[in-house]
């Protein structure tokens, strides 16, 4: 379950997105396997899932509009996590994206807070986005 509500700030200070979101065990136990996870003493929620949240339908439309250019790319160039508490199996948390434009070179910066519904601090990730200019782009010569 995700739901979103946008709140677009000063283009400087980036764009802003809150999400409702819920660790599924199916969808938790999917991911997991799909990286091998769990390892013995391994933690439920596997420490990279939240990034998941980042592919949600709800988060595209505004992933789209930060990077405001269709000729361009993004590619995944970095991604750290600090976690505080690690996440639970069917709990529900609250997520805060910031989207933030740089350039020279081009890239898209996603900042996440995460955080329990009482407000209790989980976790924060950053996933820096390479922006680079699609091959098949108008006004791109074919090589």
């Amino acid at each position: 379950m995700i739901a979103a509500t946008i709140d677009a700030a000063a283009p400087e200070a980036g764009v802003r997105l809150e999400l409702a979101v819920r660790t599924e065990a199916a969808r938790v136990g999917a991911f997991a396997a799909a990286i091998g996870a769990p390892e013995p003493g391994a933690p439920a929620v596997p420490l990279t899932y939240p990034f998941c949240w980042m592919t949600s339908p709800e988060v595209r439309p505004t992933l789209e509009r930060a990077i405001g250019d269709s000729a361009l790319l993004p590619i995944h160039e970095a991604q750290s996590f600090d976690y505080v508490r690690v996440l639970t199996l069917d709990a529900d948390y609250h997520v805060v994206l910031t989207f933030t434009r740089t350039s020279a070179p081009e890239r898209l910066t996603v900042a996440a807070a995460i955080a329990t519904l009482a407000g209790e601090r989980c976790a924060k990730f950053e996933t820096v986005l390479r922006l680079v200019p699609r091959a098949d782009a108008p006004g791109r010569a074919n090589d």
